[in-house]
């Protein structure tokens, strides 16, 4: 016997269907809505940098939103009540960090603030929620039975072998102390594809200038000690191949007027990934200036912009001002973004950008990198309108010219490629750093801070 629909049972069938369609899309492109959001707010006093990501987890988001508002909160009162800085203004550095694997979300949640004194002050939040039973977890929760006492000889190992490895001397006491078990210890973990991987913040396990310690526990060392759902189907398959980049014929561009446009603070997913397929309308490439927080959450939005031609420079870490650094904190921001960087790419930067351009002659002798600032300064942060950012650039343009921009901005993005339409109408290329030092015959002095050429 056949079931027959009449024609109002086939619409309702039809209407189901489409409605499960809907949903299915909906669940599985939710994740291209998720924000970034990025705030910088600046005046007389001070300075505050705000970037974090939701999840779109309403009790995860939450979290971070009470955080960063505590945060700012509490600087601002302190400011209110300490009033003007002598030597420097004020500044509060906001990240929060997401790093989804294996079923957890970690977030990691860092400010550094600067309240006078000698230097910054760091604290760390960290929140790791669990998605198959959508709640938050703690690391003994990863271990079957719980039982610590069979990883802490591997924690132990790794975190020597690192120290080794980096040249740092552990402090015994720091290490029995930091490495023993307690909630504060293991805030913060997370899994990629190489393992289990625990961070040690300054103070923990060694110095400051030491700064955040990240040990990694490869899968096959975990076998019987964490439980399998955090083992299943994640074990390397190999080693993965540096990405490579091929240079272009700069034989056309001879005669043409050069202009940088440069990038800070990314990399980003959704943002930066939009001006790499822009840009290829006029035949660009550009510079990036990025923060070493941000690699390892954005390697192939890192890969594809390198493999794409385009030179990839350092931001430093953190994005702290360092002229309020000691020197073992300033080597600290700067060699463990580079190594990220290389890890990534292949390739060490050899162009560094300070936050907010500050310098001075110790730092550059500690860097022992070109430094790069500019001679356009869009304002794009504070504008946050594509039209009004087009005509900082068009307005200011000149062969030799450095632009300042940041690719975790839309209107930034899109602000940088209308101001490319035009300028390429009027003989610009648009050349990176490296591109134009070869263009124009000039060899790079540590000594010097770059604003143009």
């Amino acid at each position: 016997m056949k079931l027959k629909l009449t024609k109002i049972g086939k619409l309702v069938f039809v209407l189901l269907l489409l409605i499960i369609i809907f949903g299915l899309l909906f669940i599985y492109y939710k994740k291209d809505d998720i924000k970034s959001i990025h705030k910088i707010e600046s005046n007389e006093f001070y300075d505050i940098k705000i970037d974090y990501e939701e999840t779109g987890i309403e009790k995860i988001d939450k979290s971070i939103v009470e955080y960063v508002n505590d945060k700012k909160k509490e600087f601002i009162d302190i400011v209110d009540i300490s009033g003007r800085v002598e030597t420097s203004k004020y500044n509060l550095i906001v990240n929060v960090q997401n790093k989804e694997y294996n079923n957890l979300i970690s977030v990691q949640a860092t400010s550094f603030a600067y309240t006078g004194g000698a230097h910054y002050t760091r604290e760390d939040k960290s929140f790791i929620y669990n998605t198959k039973i959508n709640n938050y977890i703690t690391f003994l929760d990863l271990l079957i039975d719980e039982d610590f006492d069979k990883i802490k000889p591997i924690i132990l190992e790794s975190l020597y072998n690192y120290a080794k490895d980096k040249k740092i001397i552990l402090n015994e006491d720091w290490v029995n102390n930091g490495t023993k078990y307690s909630l504060e210890n293991y805030e913060l973990f997370y899994f990629n594809k190489e393992g289990l991987n625990i961070v040690f913040v300054p103070y923990q396990v060694a110095s400051w200038a030491d700064g955040e310690i990240i040990i990694n526990i490869p899968y096959d060392k975990l076998k019987g000690i964490i439980k399998d759902e955090y083992l299943e189907g994640k074990l390397s398959t190999g080693i993965d191949l540096l990405p490579e980049q091929k240079p272009r014929d700069l034989e056309k561009y001879k005669d043409k007027l050069l202009i940088a446009f440069t990038f800070d603070d990314g990399p980003n997913k959704k943002t930066t990934t939009r001006l790499l397929e822009g840009i290829k309308e006029y035949d660009a490439r550009v510079t990036f200036f990025v923060l070493g927080s941000r690699v390892e959450n954005n390697k192939d939005v890192l890969i594809k912009a390198y493999t794409e031609g385009n030179q990839i420079g350092s931001h430093t870490y953190n994005h702290l001002n360092l002229l309020l650094l000691d020197d073992a904190t300033v080597l600290s921001e700067i060699n463990k973004t580079n190594e990220v960087i290389e890890k990534v790419i292949g390739k060490r930067p050899d162009l560094l950008r300070p936050p907010y351009g500050n310098i001075n002659d110790n730092i550059k002798s500690l860097a022992n990198m070109h430094i790069i600032n500019w001679n356009i300064d869009t304002e794009d942060w504070k504008l946050k309108n594509r039209e009004k950012i087009k005509e900082n650039i068009l307005k200011y343009a000149r062969d030799g010219a450095i632009v300042l921009l940041h690719d975790i901005y839309t209107e930034s993005v899109e602000g940088a490629l209308l101001a490319m339409a035009e300028l390429e109408k009027e003989g610009y290329a648009f050349v990176t750093i490296e591109e134009m030092i070869k263009l124009k015959g000039i060899d790079l002095d540590y000594s010097k801070t770059y604003y143009n050429f």
